[in-house]
């Protein structure tokens, strides 16, 4: 196996390379040069403004920032079996270096046939049936400045094969390219406490960046439950991250502890699972994770969905309970390692489309408690307003939360859709 990988490695990675930068430098001239009812396109343009009421804990940096971006989707259709998909971001931030940032989330060419298709080139591929956390959605890196729940993910170069079965559907994966994380400048907030330097990133693997993964995932569905198995192998999406000393002091940037990421090879296997009883949803996610530099353990989210239709004759109240565990206690790498989270999902179905989630994740050994509140609802026929709010409390005697103190925040966006 490792002979063959190194025999492979500069092949795939070299492919891989070639055919992104090919898509890049085609996608708009072949686009602009068929006919256009071909193309198929939308997006969004949006401006965003978040509030902090405190400053960051011993630091006076800022309390309000704005933003601007955008989100364009453009699907071309060269034939019924060959289509490509251009999906760029960008995102201009008023205080923030780092997070005014640029993206290609995909720019993928796919073919069809009659039980398989083929793709090649950046995408975005999304695994997971929880809410609170998506243990086995391992393929793509987390955008971590655009924001803080871990759902925006960075395209990824990905050759991919899906072969249509009766038994299931079967994916493999061959992800020639890391992408690091991106972490939140000296300026950015939530503030942590500390300041990632992605420059100093460190890798097991002597490849870096270069390393190949890959992953195979086979779901089905069975009567009233849709299953899913899956197997990665090659560079861990979550870094570690260690301070950084310098002639045998901690380094520092402004009175700030520097942090160096640090990716490791993993293996992962898991499971999900998500059961459909009437308005009665269950769901699970469990992951084992195993390598050289990682403690071996599982960790697991699992819980439930129930959805009470019609209350006031026309509101949908979804009533959810989740519980995150880690095997390896206190010693995780994240704060979710016993934690509860239950939550209202509100969905009042008017001609604005009107829904909220109301959350509260309770950590059960340090005591953090998490309250978070998303909304949104139609304004006009073509524009959106967005409510993000997420408040840290209890997290003195939580060493998982403390850093967030004083980083709760309230978040608006009103988006125009095209």
């Amino acid at each position: 196996m490792t002979t063959a990988r190194a025999l492979l490695a500069p092949v795939t990675a070299t492919l891989g390379t070639v055919l992104s930068t090919v898509l890049g430098l085609a996608a708009l001239p072949l686009i602009l040069a068929t006919d256009s009812h071909a193309v198929d396109w939308r997006g969004n343009v949006s401006t965003e403004l978040t509030y902090f009421p405190e400053y960051s804990a011993d630091r006076e940096n800022w309390k309000s920032r704005a933003s601007i971006a955008a989100d364009v989707e453009i699907f071309h259709d060269f034939s019924d079996e060959v289509t490509l998909t251009v999906h760029p971001f960008a995102r201009i931030d008023q205080r923030d270096d780092e997070r005014t940032h640029t993206d290609f989330r995909e720019l993928i060419l796919t073919t069809t046939g009659d039980n398989w298709e083929f793709s090649g080139g950046l995408g975005t591929v999304f695994w997971g049936v929880t809410e609170s956390r998506h243990l086995v959605d391992v393929i793509n890196q987390t955008d971590g400045v655009d924001s803080v729940d871990g759902e925006d993910k960075l395209g990824q170069l990905m050759l991919n094969l899906n072969l249509f079965r009766d038994v299931g559907e079967f994916q493999f994966y061959l992800l020639p390219h890391f992408r690091e994380r991106t972490f939140a400048g000296i300026d950015g907030r939530p503030f942590v406490g500390a300041l990632v330097d992605e420059g100093r990133a460190q890798f097991e693997s002597d490849r870096g960046d270069r390393n190949i993964d890959g992953a195979v995932r086979w779901s089905q569905s069975y009567d009233y439950w849709d299953v899913g198995l899956h197997y990665f192998n090659g560079t861990a999406r979550d870094p570690l991250l260690t301070p950084v000393v310098s002639n045998g002091a901690l380094l520092t940037q402004d009175g700030v502890v520097v942090l160096a990421p640090r990716y490791i090879q993993m293996e992962q296997v898991g499971l999900d699972a998500q059961g459909l009883y009437g308005d009665l949803s269950v769901k699970a996610e469990i992951v084992g994770r195993y390598g050289d530099e990682i403690d071996n353990h599982v960790e697991l989210v699992s819980g439930i969905e129930y959805t009470l239709v019609g209350v006031y004759e026309r509101i949908d109240l979804g009533i959810v309970a989740e519980y995150l565990w880690d095997e390896r206690g206190d010693e995780a790498t994240h704060p979710f390692q016993n934690d509860l989270l239950a939550g209202f999902r509100f969905a009042l179905n008017d001609e604005r489309s009107t829904d909220a989630l109301l959350g509260i994740i309770q950590d059960l050994d340090g005591g953090a408690t998490t309250l978070s509140l998303e909304a949104s609802t139609r304004v006009f026929d073509a524009h959106r307003l967005s409510l993000e709010a997420r408040h840290f409390a209890n997290t003195s005697d939580d060493a998982s939360f403390a850093a967030f103190r004083d980083e709760s925040f309230i978040k608006l966006d009103f988006s125009y859709f095209f």
